[in-house]
């Protein structure tokens, strides 16, 4: 059993009280004003901070004092109210009249990953052709420089976005020595010629030859595929044209992949944990949801706290995934967990993650309309695929629920969000019943298409407060994939925030990393302008504002993750994570969003706790 942290306490929170003006917190319990508990470690003035409080103010300076149990917003005002806080120990940091807003929380990123991949792979996500591909491939065996027989592997490639896909023939000239795999963004994998070879199978012996090498199994489904090239080789001494195998697979086909790299040693992990949290505070980002980890992943997370090297909040690591387990194994499995919602303010174990269907990419939503082309690409107008019935999905819910681990279920098309929100309110209401003040946040992940004419549930999830948690990055990275496979029409109401919003739904935002690239200015990028990398936009009436999108980005994901009382905002008695940035009015990536996409260059300063998390070479703090 791993060891866990006690919740920290505010140690001098004591009274709100309103002076001259200024709303601040005591920091010491009795008389004495602001020269006996009041004075400010830190001042930031002459800016222009983006408070993201109820009343969404715009102020000019901040105060905030540090202590055993983290830092603390005294007050917030203009410069002349908060300058007058200070005392002869307070530092005081001029501004320059840059923009300041709350840390970002990325309320969906798949952590564990993304230092790996930073030291040992390269990024698909980008590349738009074949040929980049290739080249990156290249550029990384090149890199590494691995002895004959090491697994090279990278993530992110969409075959969507090239016009004709990469085949293994193609990888092979720089991998002949080294088994390769490549992670599609979502549900795909692409191996070399040597992986097969590990695999026992040999293109010029046709003995080795699986039952799938010429023909899919009958077992496939929607979205499983094999691709295949005809080739002219010589196969058992004669030469032949045969159609085989390029390497890549789809759906389900993966599991034919029957090769895997090792799982990297736990230091390596360790040191993911240090390289990957610095990268997010140096993008902004300050707290994250973990969707799919638990006691797999958390052990490295705890160890990387231990030792100093976690550099940002990992405010909910979920338990899971779950989708086809009886629910008997289910209540087996939870049942040895008797505990939830441990750890303190930098990492906490809370929630469960499940999966109702696949994704739009890969043709595996559950919707009511089959996918565009389905007559040639499927033979059938399928709807997608689903895990399991509602009966039994309820029945799976129900002894995690009983035991207090809120879910949070993976469900894009239509099908598969109502029959989540449907069990959802089966629940909740039957919660409410013994506990009417019961504070559930549960969510709804991804969330595609709430509004279809036959199960729009937009008022149903207003009804029961439940959260969609929303990837909008997945518009600008994957708008030609998604657009090719649901239809222009679907398109344009794909994660529609501006109805969710209107219809009183709470949204919260994450990235979706490893599908989507990790940086949170894509997804607000996406959010304000709902362009993809090729160009088109997708549904403009489903825009929304920039102070909206903030919003979802910073005290909404506070609020997914029990965090909002003292989290996601800038104001009094809450914890002094912020963003400096290098921009005079932050209100200008509005009027001009194409800004938004260079804004990873201009983050000046992150302060987790009060404290540089990030802090820009020759920047003064």
């Amino acid at each position: 059993m791993m060891a866990f942290f006690p919740e920290r306490q505010r140690s001098w929170a004591c009274s709100l009280l309103l002076v001259a003006g200024v709303s601040f917190v005591a920091t010491a319990c009795g008389s004495g004003g602001p020269a006996a508990g009041l004075t400010p470690d830190r001042i930031l003035h002459n800016g222009q901070i983006i408070t993201m409080d109820g009343d969404s103010r715009v102020v000019q300076a901040l105060a905030y004092k540090e202590g055993p149990a983290g830092s603390e917003i005294l007050a917030v005002g203009t410069d002349r109210e908060i300058l007058a806080l200070r005392g002869p120990q307070t530092v005081v940091t001029d501004l320059g009249g840059r923009a300041v807003i709350p840390g970002l929380i990325d309320a969906h990123l798949h952590f564990s990953l993304l230092g790996i991949e930073a030291e040992f792979e390269a990024d698909l996500r980008y590349a738009m052709s074949t040929q980049e591909i290739v080249d990156l491939v290249a550029a990384l065996t090149e890199r590494l420089s691995p002895g004959p027989g090491v697994w090279i592997t990278s993530r992110g490639w969409d075959e969507h976005k090239y016009e004709t896909p990469f085949t293994r023939w193609q990888l092979d000239p720089f991998t002949s020595a080294n088994p390769t795999q490549l992670a599609r963004v979502y549900r795909g994998v692409a191996i070399n010629t040597a992986a097969l070879q590990l695999m026992g199978i040999r293109d010029s012996d046709s003995s080795t030859w699986p039952d799938w090498w010429l023909e899919d199994p009958d077992w496939f489904g929607y979205e499983d595929r094999i691709f295949r090239e005809s080739r002219t080789l010589t196969v058992d001494g004669r030469q032949q044209e045969v159609t085989i195998p390029t390497g890549m697979f789809l759906g389900n086909a993966g599991r034919l992949v029957t090769v895997r790299p090792p799982t990297r040693d736990f230091e390596a992990q360790v040191r993911a944990v240090d390289y990957g949290s610095r990268e997010m505070t140096s993008l902004g980002v300050t707290g994250i949801v973990e969707p799919a980890g638990g006691g797999r992943v958390m052990r490295a997370y705890q160890e990387a706290y231990r030792r100093g090297l976690l550099h940002f909040r990992i405010l909910q690591v979920y338990e899971g995934m779950w989708n086809t387990q009886t629910p008997e194994e289910i209540d087996e499995h939870f049942a040895l967990l008797p505990f939830n919602n441990l750890g303190d303010r930098f990492l906490r174990w809370r929630g469960t993650k499940w999966q109702i269907d696949g994704g739009a990419g890969t043709r595996s939503s559950w919707v009511t309309d089959p996918f565009v082309d389905w007559e040639t690409i499927e033979g059938e107008p399928n709807h997608g695929y689903n895990w399991v019935d509602k009966a039994t999905r309820e029945a799976q819910l129900r002894p995690t629920v009983d035991r207090g681990w809120e879910p949070h279920i993976h469900s894009t098309g239509d099908l598969g969000m109502k029959q989540t929100v449907d069990v959802y309110a089966k629940l909740m209401d039957s919660i409410w019943v013994g506990d009417p003040d019961a504070d559930l946040r549960w969510s709804v992940i991804h969330g595609y298409l709430p509004m279809e004419e036959d199960t729009n549930m937009l008022a149903k999830m207003a009804k029961y407060g439940i959260i969609a948690a929303i990837n909008p990055s997945f518009i600008y990275h994957q708008g030609r994939s998604f657009s090719k496979n649901l239809g222009v029409e679907r398109m344009a109401r794909l994660k529609p925030l501006r109805s969710y919003l209107d219809a009183g739904v709470k949204v919260a935002i994450g990235s979706d990393y490893g599908t989507s690239p990790y940086s949170p200015w894509i997804g607000l990028y996406a959010m304000l302008t709902r362009t993809d990398l090729w160009g088109d936009q997708h549904g403009t009436d489903q825009l929304i504002r920039l102070e909206e999108a903030l919003r979802l980005m910073t005290i909404n994901n506070a609020y997914l993750t029990y965090s909002d009382d003292w989290n996601g905002s800038l104001e009094p008695g809450k914890v002094a994570d912020l963003v400096v940035l290098d921009i005079e009015d932050f209100w200008e990536l509005e009027r001009d969003p194409e800004q938004i996409l260079g804004m990873a260059d201009r983050i000046l300063l992150t302060l987790v706790d009060g404290k540089a998390a990030y802090q820009r070479e020759g920047y003064t703090f």
